[in-house]
């Protein structure tokens, strides 16, 4: 999954918190994206596997997708907290190269490092 895949996903997770419910509106809005952008990326990850539409409009995470997402949050929040320590840098700065690294990273990867981090 790439970083740009994540943010939507992301997205996707805060919306549902907010509102209950996602449309492709409200996921442009929250991205600040044109439409025909959001449109061609829910495309992009409901053929991955990631996403579905539910009665054609309303967007959810798949198992796939909800459990690819947690992975990569999980590693990326780890990750914020360790180059905060090790940097004095504000936690809240250092959610995009997290992310950012999370993403560059094989499953495989991530999980033998979260493994060692425990």
């Amino acid at each position: 999954m790439t970083a740009s895949e994540f943010r939507y996903l992301r997205a996707i997770e805060i919306i549902k918190k907010e509102k209950g419910r996602v449309i492709m509106t409200d996921i442009a809005q929250k991205l600040c994206y044109a439409r025909a952008s959001v449109y061609k990326k829910l495309l992009s990850l409901e053929q991955q596997g990631f996403v579905v539409k539910d009665d054609g409009k309303f967007i959810s995470f798949t198992k796939k997708g909800e459990e690819e997402y947690s992975a990569i949050a999980e590693f990326a929040d780890k990750c914020a907290d360790i180059l905060s320590e090790k940097s004095g840098l504000d936690k809240k700065f250092l959610t995009h190269d997290s992310i950012e690294m999370a993403c560059a990273l094989s499953a495989r990867c991530r999980n033998a490092l979260l493994n060692n981090l425990k």
